[in-house]
């Protein structure tokens, strides 16, 4: 990673755009909340299990902004810790 990163900070001091208008002209296309499985999983547990809608409620919220910031729904950005792990996927997920 060390030489890719340092080639394309070098690369990036020949690119007419500074830092702010990258950072946002990539966030505008690369969202930070997408449905990943294991939310999408306790979610539907929660609401089938519990009759609790709060986590899909929840999930649902940040996934109507996916490329805005939303502190609050930080935890929707993170990735799976390996107990959370879904092996099993199914259609429509």
């Amino acid at each position: 990673f060390t030489p890719w990163a340092g080639r394309w900070r070098e690369r990036l001091k020949d690119e007419p755009e500074d830092a702010q208008t990258r950072r946002t002209t990539m966030q505008a296309v690369n969202p930070a909340f997408i449905p990943r499985n294991h939310q999408v999983e306790a979610a539907l547990t929660a609401a089938s299990r519990e009759d609790d809608l709060a986590p899909l409620r929840a999930l649902l919220a940040a996934l109507q902004h996916p490329y805005d910031e939303q502190p609050g729904a930080a935890p929707f950005a993170e990735p799976p810790e390996p107990s959370d792990r879904v092996y099993k996927t199914f259609c429509g997920t």
